[in-house]
């Protein structure tokens, strides 16, 4: 029996013979890879493909008289389950999203990865690649990435900005992230557009690599900065079970921290005064006194809070009190989520 069925089948293409065999041997070194073939040119990887099982095939980006590319995207196209990771020494956006673009009009498909020849230096490298390749469908070297963002200075995002791009960096699409930020579609195109100006990241709209690079470049950019300033927020609410199904939800949130919770009124007011939160959120009926004094209390103090009130019941009648009280907002408690809470309180500027 041949146990070599049982590995990932690795064809290389490289018209280079010291490079193809140098990482021949490290294809091979991880164990859980084995190399069906190697080829010099698109012809040949073709015939290997079209006689060998294959599940990833290495490309040089640069092949005598044909681009690696353009190699891999035909050689996808006729065995459209092939992996192919392309491998340079050119560090390129252009080139990125050139490999990862998928033009389904004229049959071209993407890429899924993108690597720099100098770091397949070990096994575990090339079997860690695959293994992201098969969970999110695609690999871009973060050499890459860190080489074109020490160049483009980031403009700050907003709150919204930052909430989109991280919800697109885990993979949502648009419609999700419309339901999870509660706003509409039209508007997540408007944020992602602005993600794209501000991540340096250029194309067609519409094409799909552009996605991919921004992703990758919002998880580079949370993976070596600090979050925008953490919003403090002080919630003020009587009902033990409510405040605790909330506080859980709100602790996910990397945006919000709760410094304090308070179950009447006053002991709100105390608080506030001695954490100076950015946004209370406060209930309409509380046992020492309704929430639209406490909302006038706070905000004679401390008028730039900002203050969200909540209730079961927004009528009318409750939503024009919640605003001669100073309030931002009155939301129906089934409706409160940290999304909303930092939606409504910092609003993107059109």
């Amino acid at each position: 029996m041949n146990n070599n069925l049982n590995l990932i089948q690795v064809l290389i293409l490289d018209d280079q013979l010291v490079q193809r065999e140098g990482i021949a041997k490290i294809v091979e070194a991880t164990g859980k890879m084995h190399v069906v073939g190697v080829a010099t040119n698109g012809e040949e990887a073709s015939q290997i493909l079209h006689t060998e099982t294959t599940d990833l095939a290495l490309i040089d980006l640069v092949l005598h008289g044909e681009r690696g590319t353009s190699v891999g995207k035909e050689l996808r196209r006729m065995y459209p389950d092939l992996k192919v990771i392309i491998y340079t020494r050119e560090k390129s956006m252009v080139l990125a999203a050139d490999i990862f673009r998928e033009r389904k009009d004229l049959a071209q498909p993407g890429l899924q990865g993108y690597i720099l020849t100098r770091n397949i230096s070990s096994s575990q490298y090339i079997q860690n690649v695959y293994d992201h390749i098969l969970q999110s469908g695609y690999f871009i070297d973060p050499d890459i990435l860190r080489w074109h963002y020490q160049w483009a200075e980031i403009e700050p995002l907003t709150h919204r900005e930052e909430e989109c791009a991280l919800l697109l960096a885990a993979g949502l699409g648009n419609a999700e992230i419309a339901r999870q930020m509660v706003i509409s579609n039209r508007r997540v195109e408007n944020i992602i557009s602005n993600l794209y100006l501000k991540f340096k990241i250029t194309g067609y709209p519409g094409d799909p690599s552009r996605r991919v690079l921004l992703a990758e470049g919002v998880k580079l950019l949370y993976s070596s900065r600090i979050p925008l300033k953490i919003l403090k927020i002080v919630i003020i609410d009587d009902n033990e079970e409510y405040l605790t199904h909330l506080s859980r939800e709100i602790k996910m949130d990397h945006r919000l921290q709760i410094v304090a919770l308070a179950k009447s009124g006053q002991m709100g007011i105390d608080y506030v005064a001695q954490k100076k939160p950015d946004i209370v959120l406060i209930d309409i009926h509380l046992p020492d006194m309704d929430g639209f004094r406490a909302v006038r209390q706070i905000l004679e103090e401390f008028p730039n809070v900002k203050v969200i009130m909540q209730s079961a019941d927004t009528s009318i009648t409750y939503q024009q009190e919640a605003r001669n009280s100073g309030a931002i907002a009155l939301l129906p408690k089934n409706k409160i989520s940290a999304s909303a809470i930092v939606g409504i309180c910092f609003p993107d500027t059109e």
